[in-house]
């Protein structure tokens, strides 16, 4: 099966920088692209439409700047398609959306730092899912 699209979940923990290059890699290999995606999480009623959330908890737009500007730059060296996508809700959910809209025919995530969650809660919530692959990076 080839990997012409692939979506990997890029919050600028050490995990997800672990799943970008792992994403670039089969990216490269496949002549594919990647679509790094950062997914702010927002509180339940926020993402449920029960109140408007306030920035300071949708995300730090520095930092989102600096991931972009990372992803964009190890892209271009590694030669790979691709782009950085901002968005928030519940991120498992969100991210299989990103990936059935990019087409992709793999996810990417790395596994969480949270060793009594075991595998975390992203990354097992998208593999209980099952609708599109995933690939956990440790």
């Amino acid at each position: 099966m080839a990997m012409r699209s692939i979506v990997v979940g890029f919050d600028g923990s050490e995990t997800s920088y672990r799943a970008f290059a792992m994403a670039t890699g089969l990216a490269g290999r496949e002549h594919g692209s990647v679509h790094a995606c950062f997914v702010a999480h927002l509180p339940a009623t926020a993402s449920l439409g029960g109140l408007v959330a306030p920035a300071s908890l949708i995300g730090d737009y520095a930092c989102d700047d600096a991931l972009e500007g990372f992803v964009t730059a190890e892209l271009a060296r590694a030669g790979v398609a691709g782009d950085f996508t901002r968005s928030g809700g519940e991120v498992a959910a969100e991210l299989e959306r990103l990936a059935e809209a990019f087409g992709a025919d793999l996810i990417v995530v790395g596994r969480s730092s949270h060793p009594h969650l075991h595998l975390g809660g992203v990354p097992r919530q998208l593999v209980t899912r099952g609708r599109i692959p995933v690939l956990v990076v440790p």
